[in-house]
């Protein structure tokens, strides 16, 4: 079964994440695998190069930021409801959206043109630690983390079928229209709200753990919450 992996954003530790990403993901769906990567044209891109070193279907796109009078900004105050406090500001975070966006633009007639039935997105700057290969998705589900939900779904990583796919990197575009029916600015919430608008399956139990690789060096380990333990009981 072909899959896709989309690796959108920035590119950051690349390097330092992709040996546990190959190890712990990318082996269990060779050798049909096909990567996708739109990052920023930053120092850091180039990273994704050892890509090519080590798997046959890679093509890269690097992308300036947009101008901001093309990108959709909420006013500051359009996070003051939401469920957690947000990790960046209202620009960053939109900016995290319009480069889904975009990676998708860039995949997607690829994507009906091989025929690839799975889809996963990740990130660069993910170092995992584990990841049970789940039961392939239907092609309008997907299936997110366990823990890291912050009330909506971990929108770091996700394995899912095509169709989902849209649902997941097309957040941007619903944005404006669910902040309009009162949902609060916060992007876990977002994505989740986004794919159950487009009717989406999610599942948010999926078995994988990973860290978060800065810049600096500095590992954040996985952000496992009461509410995640308390639902797994469920």
């Amino acid at each position: 079964m072909k899959t896709a992996v989309i690796i959108s954003g920035q590119a950051r530790t690349f390097d330092l994440c992709y040996p546990s990403q190959r190890w712990q993901v990318y082996r269990h769906y060779e050798p049909d695998l096909h990567f996708f990567v739109s990052v920023k044209d930053d120092e850091d891109a180039d990273k994704m190069e050892v890509l090519r070193e080590n798997h046959k279907n890679v093509v890269i796109q690097k992308l300036p930021d947009p101008e901001d009078a093309d990108l959709f900004i909420p006013p500051e105050d359009a996070g003051r409801f939401a469920p957690y406090a947000n990790a960046a500001g209202n620009k960053q975070l939109m900016l995290q959206h319009w480069g889904n966006k975009m990676a998708l633009g860039f995949a997607l007639k690829r994507i009906i043109k091989l025929g690839c039935e799975i889809v996963i997105r990740i990130r660069a700057d993910l170092f995992f630690h584990s990841f049970i290969k789940p039961p392939n998705p239907f092609h309008a589900e997907a299936m997110t983390p366990w823990w890291g939900r912050f009330g909506g779904v971990n929108d770091r990583f996700a394995v899912m079928g095509a169709v989902a796919a849209k649902g997941y990197f097309n957040t941007y575009d619903l944005i404006p229209e669910l902040l309009e029916q009162g949902c609060p600015f916060h992007p876990e919430t977002l994505v989740y709200e986004s794919m159950m608008k487009q009717g989406v399956m999610v599942r948010r139990d999926l078995r994988t753990t990973f860290s978060t690789i800065r810049k600096n060096g500095q590992q954040r380990p996985p952000e496992i919450m009461l509410e995640d333990l308390a639902d797994l009981r469920l």
